[in-house]
């Protein structure tokens, strides 16, 4: 059903978006945002790869082998939404 499956989606993007905002104005870096990594309910899932910075700084990211900043402290809000994209994607079967 097209309209539970929009329901779901507005759920999880607003969890998600507190989640982000939480994170962001703590100064925490999640280091690996993959898909597998975000949760439905909003939860922090793998936390391998972290860290927190002192001084605003967009760009840090804790994670070493992420040489192009993909995972960045101030890209998180961006592949959340990439993320929610995917998901999307899945359950709409495109």
């Amino acid at each position: 059903n097209t309209e539970m499956l929009s329901c779901l989606l507005k759920k999880v993007s607003a969890r998600l978006a507190v989640l982000i905002a939480s994170w962001m104005s703590s100064g925490f870096v999640h280091g690996i945002m993959n898909t597998d990594n975000m949760s439905l309910v909003g939860l922090t899932l793998d936390l391998n790869v972290f860290g927190w910075i002192s001084n605003w700084n967009e760009t840090y990211t804790p994670n070493f082998i992420d040489t192009e900043g993909r995972y960045a402290f101030g890209r998180q809000p961006e592949i959340a939404l990439w993320n929610l994209q995917r998901l999307a994607d899945a359950l709409s079967g495109s």
